[in-house]
């Protein structure tokens, strides 16, 4: 049997913009996005079954979150599946098992669920390539992740860079990075220089539901948008303070509306002692995890204490680079 382990990083949107829905009723958006060190662990393994005709296999998941499904309704799964699919047609049939650690809160706009699916296709590349002697360019895992969510391709590009059990071909793939510019449904990226920055990121206990934001969000007046252009150059010459003033979340202006427990969770960020060191204070993807970045690790351990005194789910992380 062979197993890998990896990190399944969490993320954050350093800003977000969205168009007027398509015809296929999705929204066009223009966001960038930032890998974290914040991580669930992800372990992969397979195993030969005589008993299964090539390209045939059995998959199983296990996770320390009695709630999470453990069948196909489960990202994780369905990114087996695909690999099976897609690219497992000439391995030897065989047990897929797939357990996941959970840290990242779920459904909070931080992409576990989409990570836990990219650790998956990592995995399965790294432990059929073996027998083939050939692994799946990165550039085609990003293609088939983005089959499965609009998040996924972007976890799998941020952990070719920073899961250092991967291969080297995989990790200096110029198509990997922990911090890219998103267009169209989310999955075409543009790799630009990561944000050097201590990070807190808090949620409250209600929910949000992403396809109610982002159909919320048509009827809404949104004043101010970022512009990513000036964000992406300001991320590339390091200048931290030219870059916050464009980290702008357009679906703040229904999320926070229609979640006043999130607008209550930012305006408590900002108000807190530790909160006036932040170099900004931003919701990230549709709700309902909100973000502080800080230029210090004692400013995001000391924001992060006064957050859970708060009774926020609250840790302090920083990005990754």
């Amino acid at each position: 049997m062979g197993e890998i382990s990896l990190y399944s990083f969490a993320k954050i949107n350093l800003s977000i913009d969205v168009g007027s829905p398509m015809e296929n009723g999705m929204h066009p958006v223009d966001m960038v996005m930032q890998q974290l060190a914040f991580h669930d662990d992800v372990k992969v393994s397979y195993s030969e079954d005589g008993s299964l005709d090539r390209g045939r296999f059995r998959i199983s998941v296990s996770t320390n979150r009695p709630y999470l499904p453990v069948d196909s309704r489960n990202l994780a799964y369905k990114a087996a599946e695909l690999m099976a699919e897609r690219f497992g047609k000439d391995v030897p049939g065989g047990n897929i098992h797939i357990d996941i650690h959970k840290r990242i809160p779920v459904a909070a706009g931080l992409a576990g669920g989409s990570g836990n699916a990219a650790a998956v296709l990592h995995g399965l590349n790294v432990l059929w390539g073996g027998r083939r002697r050939w692994l799946v360019s990165l550039s085609e895992l990003l293609a088939a992740g983005a089959e499965l969510g609009s998040d996924v391709p972007f976890c799998a590009a941020g952990q070719a860079r920073g899961c250092r059990g991967l291969p080297a071909a995989l990790r200096r793939d110029p198509a990997g990075g922990c911090c890219a510019r998103a267009t169209g449904t989310g999955t075409d990226l543009e790799i630009i220089r990561p944000l050097r920055s201590w990070v807190v990121i808090a949620k409250p206990r209600t929910g949000v539901s992403t396809a109610e934001v982002y159909k919320g969000i048509d009827s809404c007046e949104i004043k101010e948008r970022p512009d990513n252009d000036v964000l992406c150059r300001a991320l590339e010459d390091g200048d931290a303070g030219l870059a916050a003033g464009q980290m702008i979340n357009v679906l703040e202006n229904y999320t926070l509306k229609a979640y006043p427990e999130v607008a209550e969770l930012k305006e408590k960020m900002a108000e807190c002692e530790s909160g006036r060191y932040a170099r900004r204070i931003l919701m990230s993807g549709s709700g309902p995890t909100v973000f502080a970045l800080f230029d210090t690790k004692e400013q995001a351990k000391d924001s992060c204490m006064d957050m859970r005194k708060s009774g926020y789910e609250t840790y302090w992380t920083k990005t990754t680079i």
